[in-house]
């Protein structure tokens, strides 16, 4: 089922972050033009891709767990602006009907730096969620989830968000299910692969300031448009096929 209020959503403070925010939200209309795409910056602005702008104030650099809770859509996907969406994500919203938030685990979990702890003592086995790539609808469960990760955070002076959001799921009641990381790609896959089709590019370089960096990446994701592109002609031509049929 596809919700009518259904977005995307990007937090950011920064020149720079808001412009990459820019570029991310342009791979979410091209891919996905039955999404509604809303952003929080510090910034002014005023591309049309967005159809929610908001301005906030401060200069903190790591904002988004101040505002996810402030979504204008019933059903949400928060994204990075460090990302690329790939494909159409109807499917994936369809976990909202089931589940009330979904993400993806962290890429490097048994790390120190991903074991950190605040006040409890939780297991290796309930790892950091990645927080760059959340799905999730409005409903009091989730409002008191974000409510505990915003507590957490300001009370254990965090400076980075995954530590705390960890804590608060782990003593939240939400009803929560982790994706694959195709919905999460944090790396250039090789091909050829059996391995999905990632369809949601979340890599670093994205930010980079560096116009080299950036044509380099294109090189490397030249295999995956390919692949995405054979698989948009297979599936028309399935689908073409079935409607004649």
């Amino acid at each position: 089922m596809i919700h009518d209020d259904s977005g995307v959503l990007f937090v950011v403070t920064g020149a720079h972050y808001t412009a990459a925010a820019m570029q991310a939200a342009r791979s979410v209309a091209q891919t996905n033009p039955w999404l509604k795409i809303g952003i929080f910056s510090d910034q002014d602005v005023t591309d049309p891709v967005f159809n929610f702008v908001t301005k906030i104030q401060g200069s903190d650099s790591r904002r988004k767990h101040e505002f996810v809770g402030q979504s204008p859509f019933t059903y949400t996907l928060y994204l990075d602006s460090d990302v690329r969406v790939t494909d159409d994500l109807s499917d994936l919203f369809r976990l909202l009907e089931r589940y009330e938030m979904a993400g993806a685990h962290v890429r490097y979990r048994s790390g120190p730096r991903r074991l950190l702890k605040n006040k409890l003592d939780l297991p290796r086995a309930f790892p950091q969620i990645n927080c760059g790539v959340l799905l999730y609808r409005k409903c009091e469960r989730v409002d008191a989830l974000f409510q505990s990760w915003i507590d957490i955070y300001r009370k254990g002076g965090f400076t980075r968000d995954q530590v705390p959001f960890r804590e608060a799921l782990w003593q939240s009641d939400i009803r929560f299910y982790v994706f694959g990381p195709e919905y999460n790609m944090r790396n250039i896959p090789f091909w050829p692969s059996k391995h999905p089709l990632p369809l949601i590019l979340h890599i670093k370089a994205f930010h980079s300031r560096s116009a080299l960096k950036r044509f380099g990446l294109n090189l490397l994701l030249l295999p995956i448009r390919r692949r995405l592109a054979k698989a948009a002609r297979i599936k028309a031509q399935t689908n073409a096929e079935r409607d004649q049929g």
